[in-house]
């Protein structure tokens, strides 16, 4: 989803800035106080040097380190054969979540989401309405054209567009596995035209295209696992978490909407939509930003799990010509006064 956008809470992410994201729960370990002179169960590193070293001594004991071992052969198997490439960037993830579990998420993400925004959805024969969705299917038909996606995980999908006319609200889009997309309508003023909202679309068809969903249900137990295993040396959760965050969940995060960026503009260019346009959209939102701060924008993009509008821009820039390319390869230049003249109506 697009940056600084309020995501769903429980699962959902979207906004341009910020996808569907599930939220990991914490695995909090109690401590146990012993409040008088009897024998009593202590939270490791409490001052017992022998709990302290419970784990090293773990890793010295032979027969330990033999189950250990195999332990770590069949988690190496389970992660190497649950590999799979992303479609357009080519990237390698790990993903065992399967395809019905996540689109079960989606549908009870959705049914959520639509209790909270319902009495502002448009009705589906609103001209905006209308419109967004012309932009929309002219995405997925540029999804299906092209080679390296797997048209099975768009095959079947009934896709829902939902506008949430709500002008206060956080400038936000999203798209929930199953197909059902919302965008608000206090992000068209950043998207200004046609071009600029399928800049956003894109993005957040990209994140569902590339199943960014099932990717971070699939990190969810190992991020619990390498906590515990944290807890044990360090017996404090607030430096798990920040090593967790700093190291893995966030730049596991900028990579995934680093990587919607870029399918999405392939995509959007496929579809005939100005890919350079992208790039304005983006300096709107660095405005926006901007403004929301009084002006005063601190980039900690390290502390972000979205890059920061101004490495987005950057991005797009870098990736304009192989864009501009695929865009002239789908002989938009004769049909782009088409359906311009056609989406407009």
């Amino acid at each position: 989803m697009l940056r600084n956008i309020t995501r769903f809470k429980g699962f959902a992410k979207g906004s341009i800035g910020g996808f569907l994201k599930p939220t990991l729960s914490r695995v909090q370990l109690t401590r146990c106080y012993n409040y008088g002179n009897g024998p009593s169960y202590r939270r490791f590193n409490n001052g017992d040097y022998s709990q302290k070293s419970s784990f090293k001594s773990l890793l010295l004991d032979k027969s330990s380190r033999k189950y250990l071992a195999l332990l770590f052969g069949g988690c190496s198997l389970f992660y190497f054969t649950h590999l799979d490439k992303a479609p357009v960037s080519d990237r390698s993830r790990f993903i065992w979540v399967s395809r019905p579990l996540e689109l079960t998420i989606g549908n009870y993400t959705y049914k959520s989401i639509w209790r909270q925004t319902q009495q502002a959805i448009l009705p589906p024969q609103h001209p905006l309405s209308i419109k967004i969705e012309n932009i929309f299917m002219k995405i997925v038909e540029a999804a299906y054209k092209d080679p390296s996606v797997d048209n099975s995980l768009l095959d079947g999908i009934k896709w829902e567009i939902h506008v949430v006319n709500d002008p206060t609200a956080s400038p936000n889009a999203f798209v929930l596995p199953g197909g059902k997309v919302f965008i608000f309508s206090s992000i068209l003023p950043i998207c200004a035209n046609d071009d600029g909202i399928a800049t956003v679309l894109a993005h957040e068809f990209a994140h569902q295209l590339a199943r960014h969903t099932a990717e971070n249900l699939s990190k969810a137990p190992i991020y619990s696992l390498l906590g515990l295993v944290l807890y044990t040396v360090t017996g404090a959760h607030v430096i798990n978490n920040i090593l967790l965050d700093g190291f893995l969940r966030m730049p596991a995060s900028r990579q995934m909407e680093t990587e919607a960026d870029y399918v999405g503009l392939m995509i959007m260019s496929r579809a005939c939509f100005q890919p350079q346009e992208s790039i304005k959209v983006w300096e709107r939102m660095a405005n926006f930003e901007k403004q929301i701060n009084r002006g005063d924008v601190v980039n900690m993009e390290f502390l972000s799990t979205h890059p920061a509008s101004t490495r987005r821009i950057e991005n797009m820039t870098k990736w304009l010509p192989k864009a501009n390319e695929i865009y002239e390869r789908s002989d938009c230049s004769s049909m782009g006064n088409y359906y311009k003249s056609f989406f407009s109506m």
